[in-house]
């Protein structure tokens, strides 16, 4: 919208009546919204405890599943191909999503269409891609499922 053009506009509509009248207008604009490349944002008190507490091969997975999330944390891969992708051995890969899981950094479900496949979410206290009212939603739809999932580190 352009500041002139709303000007004018209001010094016509206030100028058309016969006897003057005295008006202030306030213009707000909004300023423009930045285009950002896809994120996700990592929490200091998570990257601290990943990063003193994990293995190195678990931290490259973590690292992996952060880059490769999608929306509201989901990530749907399978072992193969995290074995491929990050050239590790399959029971290195297995450990490492077993690590993920009991200290609740990953959250695991059954995928809905394959009962041989697993969905995977990242934590929401630990890292979260989305706005924060679907991170608030998630968080409060956990603890009513099971709360001990929020925990990291069991702590």
């Amino acid at each position: 919208m352009n500041k002139e053009k709303v000007a004018r506009e209001v010094y016509n509509v206030v100028h058309d009546y016969e006897q003057p009248i005295e008006t202030t207008v306030m213009i707000r604009t909004a300023p423009k919204r930045i285009s950002l490349p896809p994120s996700l944002i990592v929490f200091q008190a998570a990257a601290y405890l990943c990063a003193t507490k994990l293995n190195a091969s678990t931290n490259r997975i973590l690292m992996f599943f952060f880059a490769k999330s999608a929306y509201e944390n989901y990530i749907g891969i399978d072992i193969k191909t995290l074995m491929e992708e990050l050239n590790l051995s399959k029971p290195t890969v297995v450990n490492g999503l077993k690590e993920l899981e009991t200290n609740n950094i990953l959250i695991k479900y059954q995928n809905v269409h394959d009962n041989r496949r697993h969905d995977y979410f990242i934590n929401p206290i630990t890292a979260w891609k989305g706005n924060s009212f679907t991170r608030e939603k998630r968080i409060k739809e956990i603890k009513t499922k099971d709360p001990s999932q929020l925990d990291l580190f069991g702590e």
